[in-house]
């Protein structure tokens, strides 16, 4: 499910935890690179092509499984993954590599630079298990 983050609705965030768990402390390494954007369900799709801007994403560690965070003019939107809904995917495109992410509700297609790839990989890895 998308969600638009952009204000503090402490019932919006309740829910978003409620799928994903609680963020990680930012001391651990919570973050993930950054990530291009490229495509997703329907809503993520009218949203990357609403504008020409290259749409930066990242995600974000949490307890049970990730939240993508991506910006659309001045909103916030973010996607809540737990691990045991999840399905990951790997693929290269152009000396890039490409992540999908899929679960029941929600898709997207997240591209890195070769150089990140270990990086992104790690980061997979640890909030969404072996793949």
């Amino acid at each position: 499910m998308l969600w638009n983050l952009t204000y503090a609705d402490s019932d919006r965030w309740a829910e978003v935890y409620a799928i994903a768990g609680k963020p990680r402390p930012w001391w651990k390494r919570s973050g993930s690179p950054r990530l291009r954007l490229l495509d997703g369900s329907p809503e993520v799709r009218s949203l990357v092509d609403e504008t020409s801007d290259v749409k930066w994403a990242n995600l974000q560690r949490t307890q049970s499984g990730a939240i993508l965070y991506f910006r659309v003019r001045l909103e916030v939107y973010g996607v809540p993954w737990n691990r045991k809904d999840i399905q990951v995917e790997w693929a290269e495109r152009d000396n890039d590599g490409t992540l999908k992410l899929r679960s029941a509700d929600q898709n997207v297609t997240l591209a890195f630079s070769a150089g990140q790839h270990k990086a992104v990989q790690a980061f997979v890895h640890d909030a969404f298990g072996p793949s």
